[in-house]
């Protein structure tokens, strides 16, 4: 039996960064699935780069899908993970809102083997969940090895 659905056609990779939208571009807000990822088409409206393996936060509800590099230390909602290619202020791209993709951990906090939920920390980085009170972002997903402080390694994410 063949698939008769309804899609639109995605003419660009997921690992396009670009600066003005095309007419074969998508929409910000566009998602799509790919090899086992899911990703969300963004702009990056900050004013820091998205470097692979950072996640990005809502910047401005306003504006719909435009993402940033928060400093803000566990206290936001982690938008998606970047992949691929970097994101430069001012560009628009993909990010990995669901699957296994490398995460950058804080310089001070890392995993432990297979145990490890992590959360947005900040800029742009993740750090094991806090167990402490005061602000805590919820988990976006589990290491699935140690990763150690400052290092990136595999996770497996789901972000909203």
């Amino acid at each position: 039996m063949s698939f008769q659905g309804i899609a639109p056609i995605r003419f660009g990779s997921v690992s396009m960064v670009t600066a003005t939208l095309g007419p074969n571009d998508p929409e910000v807000g566009t998602r799509t699935t790919v090899d086992g990822r899911d990703y969300v088409f963004v702009y990056n409206e900050g004013g820091t780069t998205i470097s692979r393996g950072m996640g990005a936060v809502i910047f401005s509800t306003a504006s719909g899908y435009s993402v940033t590099v928060s400093s803000v230390t566990s206290a936001d909602i982690c938008v998606g993970v970047c992949y691929h290619a970097d994101i430069a202020t001012t560009k628009y791209g993909w990010l990995v809102t669901k699957g296994i993709v490398p995460v950058e951990m804080m310089n001070t906090a890392g995993t432990v083997a297979a145990q490890g939920l992590i959360e947005i920390a900040g800029n742009g980085l993740f750090a094991p969940v806090s167990n402490t009170t005061g602000n805590k972002a919820p988990a976006v997903g589990k290491a699935l090895a140690e990763i150690v402080s400052n290092a990136s390694g595999a996770a497996y994410i789901s972000c909203y």
